[in-house]
């Protein structure tokens, strides 16, 4: 039983040298005076005294006996900065990676956008498998360019002889695909409804039909994106969890330049 916790405790010795050692060298990387007030506080406060409580401790107090009681509140209070220290740390960490990952998000939203080539019809994709392409939220996508199949063929096929219509519809279409799949907080939820919004503008300015005959063409859209009762679940959930308020975008809200385009 001594040879067992004897060989437990050298382990745990060597564990605590490698990360004390990780620790150190990495003070040697850092990029700002806060990654060095940080390290430097890892060092003195955290690695000198682990060093001392494991490898030192039991013979220091052989030798002063006297200091062991003193020592236990301090040690005490110690372990309590320690753990508070780690807690922190971690919070902190959590919060740069939540925040980090919602940057990364928001710059991928806003680096989708139909082209030209989406628009007069040289990616379409072919007819999807509709039991398949319905079995997930995010459905069948095969030239992956965040517009559904089968949303897109639809487009395709109700204004044939519209390139201009189409460049809004499949704008609005794509902007919905990204709100159905990609949000996940209020800050994401923000930039994916702009992207909507400006859509919206571009379906008016592009098909002159009335407001009521705009709302109408708008809810076809919606209605073949959540087809299935997943998609409309997740839509109304993401909604209802991350709704707030923000400024409506400016412009026509296009991304292709429908002057350009012939009809």
């Amino acid at each position: 039983m001594n040879k067992y916790l004897k060989s437990v405790k050298l382990v745990l010795k060597i564990l605590v040298l490698a990360v004390l050692g990780y620790l150190f060298i990495g003070l040697f990387f850092v990029q700002n005076l806060g990654q060095l007030a940080v390290g430097c506080f890892i060092t003195f406060f955290i690695t000198v005294p682990t060093i001392f409580v494991f490898f030192f401790e039991d013979k220091f107090f052989k030798k002063y006996p006297k200091l062991a009681p003193a020592w236990k509140i301090i040690k005490i209070i110690y372990i309590v900065i320690t753990i508070l220290f780690a807690l922190a740390l971690g919070a902190g960490q959590y919060i740069a990676y939540k925040k980090d990952k919602t940057t990364k998000t928001i710059d991928f939203i806003n680096s989708k956008k139909i082209t030209l080539d989406d628009v007069i019809g040289k990616n379409l994709p072919p007819q999807p498998d509709q039991k398949l392409n319905d079995s997930t939220i995010a459905g069948i996508d095969a030239n992956n360019n965040y517009i559904r199949d089968d949303v897109e063929l639809a487009i395709f096929k109700k204004y044939p002889n519209s390139a201009k219509v189409r460049a809004a519809e499949l704008q609005y279409a794509q902007a919905l695909q990204l709100e159905l799949t990609k949000v996940y907080n209020a800050e994401t939820l923000v930039v994916a409804m702009k992207r909507t919004d400006s859509a919206y503008f571009c379906m008016g300015k592009t098909s002159k039909l009335s407001l009521s005959e705009l709302n109408a063409a708008e809810k076809v859209i919606e209605e073949q994106i959540l087809n299935t009762e997943e998609r409309k679940n997740q839509n109304l959930d993401i909604l209802n969890k991350y709704m707030a308020g923000y400024a409506l975008p400016s412009g026509d809200g296009c991304v292709i330049n429908v002057l350009l385009l012939p009809n």
